[in-house]
């Protein structure tokens, strides 16, 4: 697949110079996904208090995983690693993936997008 940011290494993904393409459906996952996660760990009236002090609506971190990785730890520090795993899981089962806790959060996240955009286009 030409257009993936991600090659595939002895190490596992590495990173190319180009940009993911975007699904919406794939944010709109993204989204419920950070939603009940946060949701179910923290408890709803925080993961909305969140919603409102974070910088984007978590639909748009679907495109910046990297962003939401930095509020997180401005807000919860070390605890944020656990929130992104939690975050993950919940996309990966969304998916249909096998989650890995080896992955780092911005990694998974892309993963996660180009196993859909792949699902979409019917290349796997």
């Amino acid at each position: 697949m030409g257009t993936s940011v991600y090659k595939w290494g002895h190490k596992g993904p590495e990173k190319r110079g180009k940009q993911m393409p975007e699904s919406r459906e794939f944010a709109n996952m993204f989204q419920v996904s950070v939603e009940e996660g946060l949701g179910n760990t923290l408890g709803v009236s925080v993961m909305q208090t969140l919603r409102n002090l974070f910088s984007y609506s978590f639909e748009i971190y679907a495109k910046k995983p990297l962003e939401l990785h930095r509020e997180l730890s401005r807000v919860f520090g070390f605890g944020a690693i656990t929130l992104e795993r939690m975050i993950t899981k919940e996309l990966f089962r969304r998916l249909g993936l096998d989650y890995s806790a080896q992955l780092d959060f911005e990694t998974s996240v892309n993963l996660a997008r180009r196993d859909m955009i792949a699902s979409e286009r019917g290349d796997n």
